[in-house]
Formats: structure tokens, sequence, C-alpha cells
């Protein structure tokens, strides 16, 4: 059975997708910070799948607790075929308003963290001869998101970090692809670390903040596009660097991905879509 490693799973993307691999055959550790908060489902699934359904604590932040994880996915299971990063946080603000050590913090959960775990679980997969390794990230990365520059920024750089990636470990038989969702109902914006508006930029934040609250008030509930965007990042015999979900909406999308075609030879740009 292959064996899939899952961040940010105590609800949203991470809980849906850990559900769906592990009712698709594979054995999964599920992470999050908290696993005795873990959700319902999650927890209801591990106890009916014990042998091969995990939920373990994971900080990304925290290198020892990276380290660990990676241990224990190997000691149960022996091997990692698939890593999933999907833990993030945001937070919305003007740039001006947003202080470093919040940048530091988005980007450490977003980007550091991340790269960091995939650089433990390379190892293994080049060992094994087979891997694939799934980042999601955000239609954010390839938008100029006003008051949500420092989390645009971190899924911009995985993004780019990604198909570099892809590239790189391409002869060991290991690939990387990114998912990239559009807006869906999920706890990221009930959980941002958002900032006050000072003076100055008090009008744009309420306008922006408005256009956000509606937007997110019709943000589809159903997690069924990401989950088969997942799957086909985890499956596809060559795969492509972005896998879009739930994105539809976003008229300005396409033209955004459509202008990246010259850098495709590079892995840069979406060469199929689900």
């Amino acid at each position: 059975m292959p064996v899939a490693l899952v961040t940010g799973c105590s609800s949203g993307f991470g809980e849906v997708i850990s559900i769906a691999l592990a009712q698709r055959g594979y054995q999964v550790v599920a992470t999050m910070r908290k696993p005795q908060s873990a959700p319902p489902a999650l927890k209801a699934l591990a106890a009916e799948k014990a042998a091969d359904v995990v939920i373990a604590p994971l900080d990304v932040t925290n290198a020892a607790m990276r380290k660990a994880v990676i241990d224990l996915t190997l000691q149960r299971f022996g091997r990692i075929d698939l890593l999933i990063n999907n833990a993030g946080i945001t937070a919305r603000g003007a740039f001006e308003d947003t202080p470093e050590d919040l940048w530091r913090a988005i980007f450490e959960t977003n980007l550091f963290g991340p790269l960091e775990l995939i650089r433990l679980a390379l190892p293994v997969m080049r060992q094994q001869g087979v891997g694939r390794i799934i980042n999601v990230t955000s239609v954010a990365a390839v938008l100029k998101t006003p008051l949500l520059a420092a989390y645009a920024a971190s899924k911009h750089a995985l993004d780019t970090a990604s198909a570099a990636m892809d590239i790189e470990t391409r002869s060991f038989g290991v690939r990387v692809a990114c998912v990239m969702p559009g807006p869906f109902k999920t706890s990221l914006p009930n959980n941002s670390l958002d900032r006050d508006a000072s003076a100055p930029y008090a009008a744009i934040t309420a306008s922006f903040a408005a256009k956000f609250d509606a937007m997110e008030a019709h943000a589809p509930e159903d997690l069924t596009p990401v989950i088969n965007a997942v799957l086909a990042a985890a499956t596809d015999p060559d795969p492509a660097i972005r896998y879009t979900a739930g994105t539809d909406a976003i008229a300005v999308l396409p033209p955004i991905l459509q202008s990246l075609a010259p850098l495709q030879p590079l892995g840069l740009f979406l060469t199929g879509q689900n």
C-alpha cells in the first residue's frame, strides 16, 4: 500500500484529503498541531482503520517535530510515497501595517516548514526510486492581492521552488506538483492573523475587507475539487506543475497562467487542468 504524510489535517483541505486517500487504499499519517482536537470524521477513520491511519502531532515550524513525524512514518509503514504540504496560515493587512515578525511567522509555516519536510523526505524517496510531493499553494500565488502581501508572497515562493524541484528530482523517480485552490469555505479565514488598519490605510482596508468577506461568504463548501486535484497530482504518470481547483469564478486567472506559456519547457506552466 502507498504511504502518504499529510500536514494541516485539523480541518478543511487536510482533513478531506487524508480521508480521501485512506478510502482509496493509502496508509496515511495525518498531522496537526493538536491531535487531541482532530475532527470527528478523521478520528473515526483512524479508529476504524487503526492499522493504516495514524493521527500524529506536527507543528511544521518545529524542526524536532518535523524529524519525529518522518521517523514515525518510516517506523510505522517503512516508506513515504506521498508528502502533501497543506498546513498554512494567513493574515490580512496592508504591507506597512504588517510587522516583520508576522511576515516571518507566515513564511515559517507556508514556506520554510514545507521545504524542510521535503528535505527530510527526499532521501527516502530517492532510495525508494519513487515518490510524489504535492504542495498546496493558492490562487494567490499568481495574483497580486492587496492586504495579503505576506501570504501571497509565501505561496508564490513555494510555487516557484516546487517548479525548480520537480526538474531536479525527476531522474530519481520523484515528482513535485502544486495544487492551487481558489476560494473555499475553510477555517483559514477564521484563523487569519489580521492586523488593524492604521489611519492611512483605513479606507482601502475597509473596501477590500468588504469584498473579501463577500467572496468568503459565497465560497463553496464542497471541497471535492481540491480532493480531485490532489488525487490527479498524486497519480498522473507525468504530473503538471500546477493543478487548479475551484478557480472557475476568477476570470483573470486563465490569462495569467497563459502568460507563463513561454516558460513551459522549464516546468513553470500548467500543462493539464482538472
